[in-house]
């Protein structure tokens, strides 16, 4: 494959949301449920909140947290974000928090028929 192959996406965002441990998984089966499968995904990671800094004598304490990633196109981006605020319940005290990067450029395998399917669309 050469360079002249590369097939880059444009105006595409990607929504983060940093939650509790476990509660990845609600977030992803709501992106599923929107029809987002190109580029969601979840890995855990330790931070502190506020909540955790106030742990023992004032001594912050590391608290497991699941991070999602979903990259959606800039007309999908915000019903997209509002939806999976309200799955991952973010308007309640202490559940985590979520925001979106604006990315200049994606590339990934496209298969062809998308790629037809797109074109087509677009004339």
């Amino acid at each position: 494959m050469s360079v002249e192959n590369i097939i880059y996406l444009t105006d595409v965002s990607q929504i983060t949301c940093i939650v509790q441990e476990g509660r990845g998984d609600i977030i992803l089966k709501a992106a599923r449920e929107l029809g987002i499968s190109l580029g969601a995904r979840i890995h855990h990671a330790k931070g502190t909140g506020a909540r955790e800094v106030f742990g023992l004598l004032g001594v912050a304490v590391e608290a497991e947290k699941d991070v999602v990633s979903v990259l959606v196109s800039a007309e999908q981006r915000d019903i997209v974000f509002d939806a999976l605020y309200l799955a991952a319940e973010l308007d309640a005290p202490g559940m985590g928090f979520m925001y979106i990067t604006q990315l200049e450029k994606v590339a990934t395998y496209l298969p062809e028929s998308f790629i037809k399917s797109s074109e087509d669309n677009n004339g």
